[in-house]
């Protein structure tokens, strides 16, 4: 009986320890940072079958959603052949958007995501 004892032990402290990681995982990912809905919201975003698209212009296409500042840091550090970075002023949260991008989009996607920027800050 010691034994299963032991055991069952060694188990659940495994599965607590296991349960603790995934907690801490969570928090460091993307649930830290602005949340999809926000940012599609403030730009006006649709849905598209490649990406979004504001106000359904397909010249203002935007490829991926930047939730915090290292999404942003991480996506200026590796531009994409397709795309560029538009971020807030304090870059805690941007886009990817595809060339080619309209300048009125431009200036919409950098207000828009200015205010986002302001309300989580």
């Amino acid at each position: 009986m010691t034994r299963r004892g032991g055991s069952f032990a060694v188990l659940a402290g495994a599965l607590a320890c296991a349960s603790l990681l995934a907690v801490a995982a969570a928090g460091c990912g993307s649930g830290s940072g602005i949340s999809d809905s926000k940012i599609v919201n403030a730009l006006g975003l649709k849905q598209a079958g490649h990406g979004y698209e504001m106000a359904g212009d397909p010249f203002c296409t935007i490829d991926r959603l930047l939730n915090d500042g290292d999404e942003v840091q991480q996506a200026n550090d590796h531009p994409g052949g397709s795309g560029f970075v538009i971020a807030a002023p304090k870059g805690t949260v941007g886009v990817l958007a595809r060339r080619p991008f309209a300048p009125n989009c431009i200036r919409q996607a950098k207000e828009g995501l200015k205010h986002v920027e302001k309300q989580s800050g």
